[in-house]
C-alpha cells in the first residue's frame, strides 16, 4: 500500500513518464488517464517498474495504485445499476454453468443494453464474483462444449425478451 508521500509523487512521476513516452504534452488528469490506457500492456509494466523506482514503491503496489484507486475517477459508479447487473447475471448462470464465462457473458450483455455507460469492467466483474461466490454458483465446471458456445449466444436476446415480459406483467 502506498503511503501519503508516494500517492502525491505518483501523479507527478505519471505525468512525466507518460508523456515522455507518447512525446507530447499532457494538459489535464483525464487526458494523462487516456493516454496510459492506449499505452500496450508491455509499455504499461515498463512504466509501474520505473514509477516505483522514482517513488519507492514495487510495481505490484504502483500497478495497484493505478487500478484500484487513481483511475477509478475517470468512471461512472456502477452502483446504479448493480441490480440490472446481477439480473443479467442471474439469466446468463442459468444457461452458463462455468461462471467465470457467465461473468463475462453478463458484462457484454450489460454493455450492449448500457451502450453509454463508463463503468469500470474490473469492478463489475469483482462485484459479479462476489455475488456469485456468496450465492454458490461458483462451480468446477469442464471446459466449454460447441453447444455451451451456440447456446450462448442468444443469452442476449434471452435476457431482452425476459425484461420485455416483467414491463408488460408490471403494469
Amino acid at each position: 500500500m502506498l503511503s501519503k508521500q508516494q500517492i502525491l509523487m505518483f501523479e507527478k512521476a505519471l505525468l512525466e513518464l507518460v508523456s515522455a513516452i507518447v512525446h507530447q504534452t499532457i494538459s489535464s488528469k483525464l487526458m494523462l488517464f487516456e493516454f496510459t490506457q492506449q499505452l500496450s500492456t508491455t509499455n504499461r509494466k515498463g512504466l509501474w517498474k520505473q514509477i516505483g523506482v522514482l517513488i519507492n514503491a514495487s510495481q505490484i503496489e504502483v500497478h495497484d495504485y493505478y487500478f484500484n484507486t487513481w483511475s477509478l475517477q475517470f468512471y461512472e459508479d456502477f452502483n446504479h445499476y448493480r441490480e440490472e447487473i446481477k439480473n443479467i447475471f442471474q439469466q446468463v448462470i442459468i444457461n452458463t454453468p462455468d461462471y467465470k464465462l457467465a461473468i463475462q457473458q453478463s458484462i457484454r450483455t450489460f454493455l450492449k443494453e448500457f451502450p453509454d455507460n463508463k463503468c469500470n469492467e474490473r469492478k463489475i466483474y469483482q462485484m459479479l464474483y462476489q455475488y456469485a461466490k456468496s450465492n454458490n454458483k461458483i462451480l468446477e465446471v469442464k471446459p466449454n462444449t460447441k453447444a455451451q458456445q451456440q447456446q450462448s449466444l442468444t443469452i442476449f436476446e434471452n435476457y431482452a425478451f425476459q425484461k420485455a415480459v416483467n414491463t408488460i406483467l408490471q403494469k
